[in-house]
């Protein structure tokens, strides 16, 4: 388990036979030291409001 409670996600892949699909543009970051450096950079974003942006076919949330 990672400090979040959640399972590595190496492990979320594996265990469900998963693989990206480097034609499509898939990708997937499972090297804690390079996703925590790629959050550094981003400083602090506290007071900063954050959209994710990706494939989820579900449509967005309304705004709060």
């Amino acid at each position: 388990m990672t400090d979040d409670g959640l399972p590595p996600l190496r492990e979320v892949i594996n265990s469900f036979g998963l693989a990206a699909k480097k034609s499509l543009g898939q990708n997937f970051l499972t090297d804690l030291n390079l996703t925590g450096k790629i959050a550094r950079s981003a400083g602090d974003l506290s007071n900063s409001v954050i959209y994710e942006v990706g494939p989820d076919p579900a449509p967005s949330p309304a705004p709060c």
